[in-house]
This record gives C-alpha cells, sequence and structure tokens, in this order.
C-alpha cells in the first residue's frame, strides 16, 4: 500500500488536459447504456469495466436526463424524482452527492421466515477543474436472508461481495462497505486511477477472467489507449481472511504492520484489440502471489510492476511459486444489435496430455460463451441474453491456498467456483420507467463428499494436492450436485440519476445434491438505489 500510495502521488506532476470518472459497475444501472456501447456503429472497448466515461462519446447525464417524464418546480419534488440531492456547480468543478437506500421485506415461504434488507449510505462524486475526478461511496446494513444466502454466509462468514458479517439480533447479519477513486487523465491516451472498489473483465452477466462478485479490494489502476488498442495494467492488494485461523500463527509473532487478515497481491495485464468495427480480441494475464509473513518482509515483489512484461518469465527469474493465469476475451457484433461473446481461461495445462484425452487433473480450464440482442422482435428497448459457462476442476485453486484465485473467501471469477456448468437465460424490457427482469440459471458442478478429506475440484479453497486420482478427473466428480434457479422483478423508475426504484420480486431456486434437497420460495419488495451489483444467483 505504501508503495502504490508513492506511485500514485508521483504521478500527480503530468500535466494534464481532461478527466472524466467511472460509469458504475452496475448491471442494472449501466442496462441504461448497453446499447449504445455494444452497437455496430460504435468502437468502444467493452470489456474491462468500470468503462471511463471520457472514453464514450454520449453524456451520461444528459441520457438519465432524458428518461424524466415530468418537470418539476418544487424543491423536494425535484430532488426525489429527477435529481441528485447535493449539487456544486461552477466553471472548472462540479460535485454531486445522493443518499442510497434499500428497504426491502420479504418472505420466504418454506421455513416460514420473514427477511428485510435496511440499507443506509451515500454517493459523493466529483470533477475537480480539467485534472481529477473523485468518487466516494458507503453503505451500512442490516440483513436478515432467505434460507440459502443465510446458510452460504454462515459458512463463509462474508455476505456476497459485500463485506465480513457480524450478528444482527438473532437471525440476521450486519455489514458494510465504502468505495473510492481518484482518477487522473494524463492526456487522451492515459489515464491513472488509484482506489479501493471492484473490476469486471467481460461482456457477458458472468467473468472467467474477474468478475466483481467479491468484496472491493484496493488498486492502482493504469490504462493506455491509442489507434485501436487499450492496454491495462491493474495492481491490487487482496485478503485471505482463514490464513491465520488455518495455519495456526500466533498473531503476537508480527508486528504492528501485519495486523489484520494475510495479504497477497495480483498483478494482471489487459490487452484489448478492435481487429475491426466488429471484431474485438483481448488478451488478458495474471498472477497471484502471497505476502511473506516473516518479520521485516515487506510482501510486495517490485517484479511485477512492469506494465508491459509476460509474467510467466517473471516468475521464473524470481524464482516464485506464483498462480499465473492467461486468458482470452471475445466480442463479434453482428446484425440487428446484437453480438456474440465468449471467453478462454487457463490456469494450467499439458498440451500432450489435453490430446490424449486422458482426464489429466493439471488441464485446469474454463470457457464461456454468450449471445445477445437488444431491441428483439424489433421491440424496443426489449434485450435478450444467453451464456453458458464451465469451468474444470481444481481451475483457480492452488497448492498454498493462500496463492488462489479469490480474496476475502470468494472466487475472483465465478462464484461457484470450479468444476461446474451453467447455463443462463436473461430478458430485460424496459417501457417509460418501468423495468421487468427475468433470470432462468440451470447449473451442476461436483462438491466434496461429506466425510471424505478428498478435493474434487470445486472449492478454490482446497489445495489441489489432496484430489482422489491424477487421472481420469471428470466434470461434476465428488457429490453431484444441481441448482436452478428462477428470478422475476418488475419495478418503477422513481429517480434515474440514482436508479431509486420501487422493486418487486420473486426466487424460486432448487438445490439438490446426494446429502439432501433445498427449496426457496422467496418475495420481497422494497425501494432502493440500484446502483451495484449484487450476486445472490448462485
Amino acid at each position: 500500500m505504501r508503495f502504490f500510495s508513492f506511485f500514485f502521488f508521483s504521478l500527480m506532476i503530468l500535466n494534464v488536459n481532461a478527466q472524466h470518472s467511472n460509469l458504475l459497475l452496475g448491471n442494472s444501472y449501466s442496462s441504461n447504456f448497453n446499447q449504445l456501447t455494444y452497437t455496430e456503429e460504435s468502437n468502444f472497448h467493452t470489456s474491462f469495466k468500470p468503462i471511463v466515461k471520457s472514453d464514450l462519446n454520449f453524456d451520461i447525464d444528459t441520457i438519465l436526463g432524458s428518461q424524466v417524464h415530468s418537470e418539476y418546480s418544487n424543491w423536494y419534488l425535484r430532488k426525489i424524482f429527477s435529481e441528485h440531492f447535493f449539487l456544486l456547480k461552477g466553471e472548472d468543478y462540479k460535485i454531486i452527492a445522493s443518499p442510497i437506500i434499500n428497504f426491502t421485506l420479504g418472505k420466504e415461504f418454506v421455513e416460514e421466515k420473514n427477511t428485510f434488507t435496511n440499507t443506509r449510505g451515500f454517493i459523493v462524486e466529483g470533477d475537480l477543474g480539467k485534472k481529477i475526478s473523485f468518487f466516494s461511496s458507503f453503505a451500512e446494513n442490516q440483513s436478515i436472508f432467505p434460507n440459502y444466502l443465510d446458510a452460504q454466509i454462515r459458512k463463509n462468514r462474508v455476505v456476497p461481495g459485500q463485506g465480513y458479517q457480524r450478528s444482527f439480533k438473532t437471525t440476521g447479519f450486519d455489514y458494510a462497505m465504502s468505495s473510492g477513486y481518484v482518477s487522473y487523465r494524463a492526456n487522451k491516451m492515459f489515464v491513472v486511477q488509484f482506489g479501493h472498489g471492484k473490476h469486471f473483465i467481460g461482456d457477458g452477466h458472468r467473468s472467467l477472467l474477474l468478475s466483481d462478485n467479491t468484496f472491493n479490494y484496493p488498486y492502482l489502476r493504469l490504462q493506455t489507449r491509442f489507434w485501436k488498442v487499450q492496454y491495462t495494467n491493474l495492481y491490487t492488494e487482496l485478503q485471505d481472511i482463514n490464513y491465520f485461523a488455518d495455519n495456526g500463527i500466533d498473531n503476537s509473532y508480527f508486528n504492528y504492520d501485519y495486523m489484520g487478515f494475510a495479504k497477497k497481491y495480483m498483478s494482471s495485464h489487459y490487452l484489448s484489440i478492435n481487429v475491426t468495427k466488429k471484431l474485438n480480441i483481448s488478451l488478458f494475464e495474471s498472477v497471484i502471489w502471497r505476502m511473506n509473513h516473516a518479520p521485516g518482509s515487506t510482501g510486495f515483489d517490485v517484479n511485477y510492476l512492469n506494465p508491459i512484461v509476460m509474467l510467466r518469465p517473471v516468475e521464473f527469474s524470481v524464482g516464485s511459486d506464483g498462480n499465473v493465469l492467461v486468458g482470452l476475451n471475445l466480442k463479434y457484433k453482428l446484425p440487428f444489435s446484437s453480438y456474440f461473446y465468449g471467453q478462454l481461461m487457463f490456469d494450467e495445462f499439458t498440451l500432450e496430455q489435453i490430446k490424449s484425452n486422458n482426464g489429466y487433473w493439471a488441464n485446469k480450464f474454463a470457457y464461456q460463451l454468450g449471445y445477445k440482442i437488444f431491441n428483439a422482435f424489433s421491440i424496443d428497448n426489449l434485450s435478450l441474453q444467453t451464456e453458458y459457462n464451465l469451468a474444470r476442476p481444481y481451475t483457480y485453486s492452488h497448492f498454498n491456498t493462500q496463492q488462489n484465485y479469490a480474496h476475502y473467501n470468494q472466487p475472483l471469477a465465478h462464484p461457484l467456483g470450479a468444476n461446474f456448468s451453467e447455463l443462463l437465460l436473461l430478458i430485460n424490457y424496459r417501457w417509460k420507467n418501468f423495468i421487468i427482469d427475468g433470470k432462468i440459471i440451470f447449473s451442476k458442478y461436483g462438491d466434496n463428499i461429506n466425510g471424505d478429506p478428498a478435493s474434487y475440484g470445486n472449492d478454490v479453497y482446497d489445495n489441489y494436492t489432496d484430489r482422489p486420482y491424477n487421472f481420469g478427473v471428470e466434470m461434476y466428480q465428488g457429490n453431484l450436485t444441481t441448482v436452478n434457479i428462477k428470478n422475476f422483478n418488475i419495478a418503477y423508475i422513481v429517480n434515474p440519476k440514482t436508479n431509486l426504484k420501487i422493486n418487486l420480486g420473486v426466487t424460486l431456486r432448487n438445490f439438490k445434491n446426494e446429502d439432501g434437497e433445498l427449496q426457496t420460495q422467496f418475495i420481497n419488495f422494497g425501494i432502493k438505489s440500484d446502483l451495484f451489483n449484487h450476486y445472490y444467483d448462485f
């Protein structure tokens, strides 16, 4: 962290003439702009998110303003229905701020359980001159969740993507999350950001490279864009909240610099090329290495800061045993405002073993195939999407569990980990201020077997050396588990600027494996600022 801070603020001496903040990651919020960024006429780099607003050729505020269907002279009505709560604007600065809320009540019928979420927080975003943008958000939450989420939270000790849980009353949880960054644009080609947040790589609902389904992390992001190329470097500090507990280490052994959860680091390179107006090909590589927890060590290896070097040769040259992953992201624009997309990720593989088709355990890879269409069947604002994801057993895991591809007790890629396949069918329709969302998910994976200490390749926190065999490794080995989810939401957008909506949702989930079956029948109603992704669909 000290190095990140020094590196970032040393860049402040650069001359700059333009800046902008990020487009929010929330799928509901960004659905207002997706068609503009993915149409055949656009030439944007869409797969590394959040997208910097200045890389787009349309104004976000103008689009949101056009969705306000009434003009209000009353100050209170404007703040509720059409504006941010606070606006301070001058010739060379602009600052906005708004509260964010989520007051939702629900009913889980199988266990006759009342649920609720109570969220209070804020967002602040600003432009200072032509050089700097900043963003900050905070949310404090208390929730009682339906049965399957409650079980997952108690097992992992974290609310999915939102932080460490503390007990609230008898059956609930208290949790909080803050985000923020400072963005600096040196020129038309170069942007640097330093902050605490999340990222997403891909053009689909899921990502097999890097997803925003985990908790926030500190990061340094360097983005270079020229011609048809966008190159992004991402340096992050991750946390393993299991390390001290699992290894029986006495915390008193460390000085104050090592208080808190154990740290590990990730260095990622992402090269996006618009080969034609229709075809984008992007290359990804990432390495995770753990902090050396010996007294007096700094943990961060500056060899991985080189922004253009290949990471695997660096790993060999410094004698590291880091976890290296490489991947490919593909997008091809099709007629009728639609596009095909896909991903391929290799954690580890041996070409000879792949050719032999013998189920070698170390052939660890994942892939994604998807298709999305806007204005389907010539119906304005109707989008349809289908997506298939698969990850082989032991993908993303490592013999040193502190170097797995995970953060804060959740996978950095897909929430199901590995040894799974998944089919998604998504529908979204907008009419004036009404939005209808539908989602059907069929997934199956091979979980560990109760009473068997072996790892069957689903949990990325398992040590893959505990596998039962080296060859004949098959998909869904272990305790075959199926999860079917049907979700339907209808919402009315109260304020487009903060995506404040009144929402009614229904979720039907069926979980089944050798140990039993868990049914979830859940309905909820409330008002919320829907700006961030919360992945409960697993």
